[in-house]
């Protein structure tokens, strides 16, 4: 009675010849199984992406939907990219994936599949270590994104212990290109630049600051503000209902321009944001409020162009201008550019440690019952000789248990170091020639 096939490559092995099956089949060992099909911004463009983004529900139904089918995988939607990662295990993994990814995201006819980036082993793992270091985000260095990757892997419930094992050293990766460069240092928005102003000037959460704005710019202030703990936060619009409505999320009160000269006074600082033709706040005002504040101190950050508070020189008053926020950005941005290479040689050592991960997962189960089946050898061996010699013979049995074991590390020594040097591909394939080649247990039958 012929053997039954156990080979996950069957149609592959029966089809070409040894040498050829063996490199074809290396895609599925260790770390080179890992794949990535990334659509960002850098590669079909924000207006496309915003068409084919996931949502939360159907990012999840690709996960899940995968998973049925046996395919580890893990899915990251954020607003600047839309990416899925999985481990592909046999030939037709890649294309089944693919097409269940155009069927879920429902993608539009014409290119966006072309656009399309597709990476594979090595490449894959470094462009994830790459979105965590944050040198694929539009804001170079940005840490926001490791929170993102760490919901998406919580996200992907039963990703499997290989893409959970790629996110957790990518997230790694992440922090510590942050901690061993300057890579995250400094702020790369006006917003937050006016942020950390601030935070020279007076002690935030002990603070009461008022954003004059609404806009995109005074929103993005007032969040970077609470996100720090700001004491107390007031939000002034030219329609009071507008700035009610943003109020409701920050913990902020809400209020009009028409009150703004009595705000003055009794606020620590002022970030003006805003798109008005004229002064919204005049040297008048802010001289009137100086003489009822008792010699405490105000600080106004105006970010509008044209600037919104009328320049003024008064005793008290501290005044950060857009002119030098940009300034200090860009001579920020240039710092953290010039930081990338030294994030890079974090990311190739990192990736190092991550494939040798890679490999050791991939061999523990084989080694593990390679060892337990020749110690159960050298013990029966052992025994056996013991049970040989002569009757009144003295035998010195810590002796022989020494030599035994020398012998057998030293024959598996090199063929151990072999698989771990990653010099053979150890697929389920390879790990079952293996296994049949040492009788490592039942149904581990080679190719034909």
């Amino acid at each position: 009675m012929s053997e039954s096939h156990g080979c996950p490559h069957q149609s592959l092995c029966s089809t070409v010849p040894a040498e050829a099956h063996f490199h074809a089949v290396a895609q599925f060992s260790g770390l080179a199984a890992l794949r990535v099909l990334t659509l960002n911004v850098r590669n079909v463009g924000l207006d496309t992406l915003s068409g084919v983004s996931l949502g939360c529900e159907p990012a999840m139904q690709l996960h899940a939907s995968l998973s049925a089918a046996g395919i580890e995988s893990l899915v990251l939607a954020t607003c600047n990219r839309t990416e899925l990662y999985w481990r592909a295990r046999v030939p037709g993994d890649d294309e089944a994936v693919l097409e269940l990814f155009e069927r879920v995201v429902d993608l539009p006819t014409g290119g966006v599949m072309r656009d399309s980036v597709r990476l594979h082993g090595r490449a894959a793992a470094e462009h994830l270590f790459r979105v965590c270091c944050g040198l694929e985000s539009l804001v170079l260095g940005e840490a926001e994104v490791l929170g993102q990757v760490r919901a998406a892997m919580e996200a992907s419930t039963g990703a499997g212990p290989f893409l959970e094992g790629v996110a957790l050293a990518a997230l790694r990766a992440g922090r510590l290109a942050r901690a061993e460069t300057a890579i995250g240092v400094g702020a790369l928005s006006v917003a937050s630049a006016a942020v950390q102003s601030l935070e020279s000037e007076l002690l935030v959460r002990d603070s009461r600051v008022l954003i004059v704005g609404t806009g995109d710019t005074g929103m993005k202030a007032a969040r970077h503000l609470r996100a720090i703990g700001v004491g107390e936060l007031v939000l002034a619009n030219r329609t009071k209902t507008r700035a009610e409505s943003e109020a409701v999320g920050l913990d902020a009160e809400a209020t009009g321009l028409d009150v703004l000269p009595e705000h003055l006074v009794n606020v620590d600082a002022v970030v003006c944001a805003t798109s008005a033709p004229g002064y919204v706040i005049t040297e008048a005002e802010i001289a009137g409020a100086m003489a009822a504040r008792a010699g405490r101190p105000l600080v106004i950050v105006d970010l509008s162009m044209p600037p919104a508070v009328e320049p003024v020189q008064a005793p008290g008053v501290v005044r950060i201008d857009l002119q030098t926020l940009q300034q200090q950005v860009e001579a920020r941005r240039h710092q953290r550019a010039t930081e990338v290479p030294k994030v890079e040689l974090v990311i190739a050592r990192e990736l190092d440690r991550l494939h040798a991960w890679a490999r050791q997962q991939a061999l523990r189960p084989l080694v593990s019952d390679l060892r337990r089946k020749v110690e159960a050898i050298r013990r029966a061996e052992l025994a056996r000789a013991q049970a040989e010699m002569p009757e009144g013979q003295r035998v010195d049995v810590d002796v022989l248990e020494r030599l035994s074991r020398r012998l057998l590390e030293q024959v598996l020594a090199l063929p151990l170091a072999t698989l771990e040097d990653g010099s053979i591909p150890l697929d389920p394939t390879q790990a079952q020639y293996l296994r049949r080649l040492f009788a490592l247990g039942p149904g581990a039958t080679p190719c034909p």
